[in-house]
């Protein structure tokens, strides 16, 4: 079986501890309903009115931005995980936030900051198993695109494009400006079957192919 990373993202359940009657906790518990049906506008919009109600609730602001990563919005979700961990004095809730701020950096391509992330969570929760196995991920991801990227590098110095290959690589570059990533990576597949020599930007190519893989799965 393939390895992938473990996107553990989930709400967190509440306790009479988190919680009283009248400051809340019935929205969050009916986003965290709607969270798990995959209606996660609905359940953002559950969350920020159980927010108006308690608004300093490190556990309402980890449940938004849970919202927010499955919503692919993850430059506000990162921000989000980051006011989890500033606010909150519960480490399991720490560590949580911490974990899929490490699945958020690691959407961001961010990787050596996502190793770190993960790291942080295991400090907390040292029997992490799923910290422990995405770090691991993560390195062996860090390596690859390490050895990669020289792989490239050797190729790219022993072939000159032409001139041709040159204003093709400027055209797809142009549709990557304006996130039309399969059209830029299928016009340059197309063009290396008549110029062997944009070989020469493989590594664009191949970054290119990274996102339009993560864009098909998702």
């Amino acid at each position: 079986m393939k390895k992938c990373l473990i996107m553990s993202i989930v709400p967190f359940f509440l306790s009479s501890i988190c919680f009283s009657q009248g400051n809340g906790r019935d929205k969050v518990l009916d986003g965290n309903r709607l969270f798990g049906e995959g209606k996660f506008d609905e359940a953002a919009n559950a969350y920020q009115n159980a927010k108006l109600d308690n608004p300093l609730s490190p556990v309402i602001d980890y449940n938004i931005a849970n919202t927010l990563y499955e919503k692919k919005q993850y430059e506000e979700a990162l921000k989000q995980f980051d006011e989890v961990i500033r606010k909150s004095d519960d480490p399991l809730l720490q560590a949580k936030a911490l974990f899929n701020k490490g699945n958020t950096l690691f959407r961001l391509n961010k990787l050596p900051e996502s190793v770190l992330a993960f790291k942080d969570a295991l400090k907390l929760v040292p029997d992490d198993d799923d910290a422990k196995y995405n770090i691991e991920y993560v390195r062996a991801r860090l390596k690859q695109n390490s050895e990669k990227k020289q792989d490239d590098q050797k190729q790219e110095k022993k072939q000159e494009p032409s001139e041709a290959a040159k204003k093709l690589k400027a055209r797809a570059e142009s549709l990557v400006a304006i996130r039309e990533y399969k059209k830029a990576h299928d016009l340059m597949m197309i063009g290396l079957k008549t110029d062997k020599t944009i070989g020469a930007f493989q590594s664009f190519i191949d970054r290119i192919k990274t996102i339009v893989d993560i864009d098909q799965k998702e």
